[in-house]
């Protein structure tokens, strides 16, 4: 046996050293299929699974040679890529530092784990692990660039500036770095040198169709800077309809507007409170701070989370084991029938999730901030009667606007802001189903207008702790400077850095024109949050 094992590591390793990785992976297999086992045997096999994208069938080769092997290098390697293929970037991370711990020099490595961290909003980590990469790899312009471009969306534009100049020497053609030193100019007051820029990036032949859209949307936010709204409105329009042929949904596929419609048929066929269930233990303040995006959910987080009392759960999906639930109307009519012990797992499941995110057990409140959640009341409900609900508002007009111009990550959700249209579409359905929930379910919720806050912040602010159920804090007033601090994964970071300011208010009007044929939709929203006069 001994002498088979040796056999087989000699001729893997030979075809490995040859540049033969599909070959070393064969006969890895084949030893294993014989019963023989080895670390190197289980890396070399999965690194064969892993060149033809079987990461669900590497992965377990991978595990078993970190338990062999707990401190190779190449084990752990294989262990983070197969998890970070699958989309499990939290275990991945795990992986990455074990293996970071190993080889702290290796620019691949700070790489893969700066992406990690970033495809789980550790964004400050992220930007400080590409400009390791960047900095053990001169030569690693892309580092440079994904560390500018996170620096420019976050509102770090002197950084941005740096970095993306810096990509730029050691490569030009690095388009995400020229549209962070874009970005950074622009918000530096040097908004024709911006321009400049991006009409540069955007006359290059091939330039690929997500570049081209980022580019666009940036030079809408240039020219609006420049108070030249129907340029700016054709840059918008132009990058929403570059990222809805990027995106378009499969054929078949249910939309956002569908699965509205579909989770609004069953709350008006269930019967009244019916969403009801016996109370959780008291003892946590438990608050849902939710609201159409760019309604102002970002600002209001941030600054509960000045508040030495809270704990707050920025964008993250502590309800993944219950979503199933709503994506179907057979997984609706199984929500319908939840019992309380099923209840209690799915509550037991969120609070593992949100003690994974970092939540602290000892704060008196919690408060979990996803906008779209308002969609789901109906299971928050369920599952947390006694919780809070703070929904966020915003003039719908500036709402609606400010949805279609900014860019965010691509869900199907986010796909209905492409254009202006569709985005008032979505925003009178969401506030239809909204509405429906709080005529139908027995929840408490308190309507927080975003003005109001900009506006009298200590009065809002009042409401708001009240509400929450702790007291009213001095550092509330700290809030952008302890932002600083903090990931912001929202377009919203920069400005909430920056603290309290009215620049949005009533944008919407410089674009009056564009907007008359999505007045209708809103119309009725701006009477009944109390805009009509504004």
């Amino acid at each position: 046996m001994a002498v088979a094992l040796e056999s087989h590591l000699r001729a893997a390793g030979a075809a490995m050293r040859a540049g033969n990785a599909n070959e070393a992976g064969a006969i890895a297999e084949r030893a294993l299929a014989a019963g023989l086992e080895h670390p190197q045997l289980l890396i070399f096999a999965a690194y064969g699974r892993i060149g033809a994208g079987a990461f669900a069938q590497a992965l377990p080769l991978a595990v078993r040679a970190v338990e062999l092997a707990p401190h190779d290098l190449d084990a752990l390697s294989a262990k983070a890529k197969c998890l970070r293929s699958l989309g499990r970037p939290a275990e991945a991370l795990q992986a990455y530092a074990a293996a970071i711990d190993l080889a702290p020099d290796d620019a691949h490595l700070q790489f893969q784990y700066a992406d990690s961290l970033e495809s789980v909003g550790e964004i400050r980590r992220a930007i400080a692990a590409f400009e390791k990469a960047f900095a053990l790899d001169p030569a690693n312009a892309d580092a440079a660039t994904r560390a500018a471009f996170l620096c420019a969306n976050s509102g770090a534009f002197a950084k941005a500036r740096t970095l993306g100049l810096a990509a730029l020497e050691c490569d030009p053609g690095q388009i995400f770095a020229s549209l962070a030193v874009a970005l950074a100019d622009a918000a530096g007051g040097h908004p024709i040198e911006a321009e400049r820029r991006l009409r540069e990036v955007l006359a290059r032949p091939r330039i690929g169709r997500l570049a081209r859209a980022q580019a666009d949307g940036i030079l809408g936010d240039v020219l609006d800077r420049m108070d030249k709204p129907q340029e700016a409105f054709a840059a918008y329009a132009r990058a929403g309809e570059a990222n809805r042929a990027l995106f378009a949904p499969p054929q078949g596929a249910e939309t956002a507007p569908m699965r509205l419609a579909r989770i609004a048929r069953f709350v008006e066929a269930m019967p009244a409170r019916s969403a009801q269930a016996s109370p959780v233990a008291a003892g946590r303040r438990h608050v849902f701070l939710v609201g159409f995006p760019r309604s102002g959910t970002s600002l209001m987080a941030q600054v509960l989370a000045a508040h030495p009392d809270v704990a707050l759960l920025d964008e993250k999906q502590t309800l993944a084991d219950c979503l199933p639930l709503m994506e179907s109307d057979e997984g609706l009519a199984r929500f319908a029938a939840l019992d309380g012990a099923e209840l209690e797992r799915l509550r037991q499941a969120y609070w593992k999730r949100a003690t994974g995110f970092g939540v602290d057990p000892a704060k008196a409140a919690v408060v979990d901030k996803v906008p779209l959640n308002c969609e789901i009341l109906c299971l928050i409900a369920k599952l947390f009667p006694q919780a809070g609900i703070v929904f966020a508002i915003r003039d719908p007009r500036d709402v609606v606007f400010s949805c279609f111009r900014r860019r965010f990550g691509m869900t199907r959700q986010m796909y209905e802001l492409l254009t202006l249209e569709s985005a008032a579409s979505y925003y009178d359905a969401v506030m239809r189903l909204s509405l429906l929930y709080s005529q139908r379910l027995d929840i408490s919720i308190l309507n927080l207008r975003h003005e109001d806050l900009v506006r009298d912040f200590d009065t809002e602010t009042s409401r708001l702790c009240a509400f929450v159920g702790i007291g009213a804090a001095a550092a509330l007033k700290d809030f952008a400077l302890r932002a600083q601090d903090r990931d912001i994964t929202t377009p919203s970071a920069a400005q909430v850095r920056k603290g309290l300011n009215a620049d949005g208010v009533g944008r919407w009007r410089a674009y009056a024109p564009q907007m008359h044929g999505v007045m209708a939709l809103l119309e009725p929203w701006v009477r009944r949050f109390g805009y009509a006069d504004g």
